[in-house]
């Protein structure tokens, strides 16, 4: 199935932000197939608007969410979509196309749990707490639920199979 054939409905996606390097972010499509959890970046760093110097206002211009900050699609750029349209999700492609995407079977999920405690470093984004997955080898993910979306819902989304 190619991204573009990908129909989004309310119980089968969501946006969500991840920190990594410490104080880095990127935002990622979350989509919730019956057999993978799959993550494609749509967004590379954001930033909260800073006031120290010009410079630092020209460069965190380009990392400032624009728009319906309670939209979770505010904070998808096009670009990053436009890459995956004709991509495949389920054999893999996905993951060669940004080595931030990644997919996670399933199976492979031991227990998924949301943290309703805001994420220090956020600012004035607006995000309803975190979901974090762990996979039975050991690797966990937090994902920032960001704007107006349901952390609790999506926890348990992510932890019971959407019906295709």
């Amino acid at each position: 199935m190619k991204f573009k054939d990908f129909e989004l409905k309310i119980d089968n996606h969501f946006v969500a932000m991840q920190y990594y390097g410490l104080i880095l972010n990127r935002t990622f499509l979350i989509l919730l197939t019956t057999d993978i959890v799959i993550g494609i970046k749509v967004n590379g760093l954001v930033s909260v608007e800073s006031y120290r110097s010009s410079i630092s206002n020209t460069l965190a211009k380009n990392m400032i969410i624009n728009g319906d900050l309670q939209n979770p699609y505010s904070y998808i750029k096009s670009k990053y979509i436009n890459k995956v349209q004709d991509l495949d999700l389920l054999d893999g492609s996905i993951l060669t196309q940004n080595k931030s995407n990644f997919m996670i079977k399933r199976v492979d999920i031991k227990s998924v749990f949301y943290d309703p405690k805001k994420k220090w470093g956020m600012g004035y984004y607006p995000h309803d707490g975190k979901v974090y997955l762990e996979t039975f080898d050991g690797t966990k993910k937090e994902l920032i639920i960001l704007g107006n979306q349901s952390g609790h819902k999506i926890a348990s989304l992510v932890h019971h199979s959407p019906k295709f």
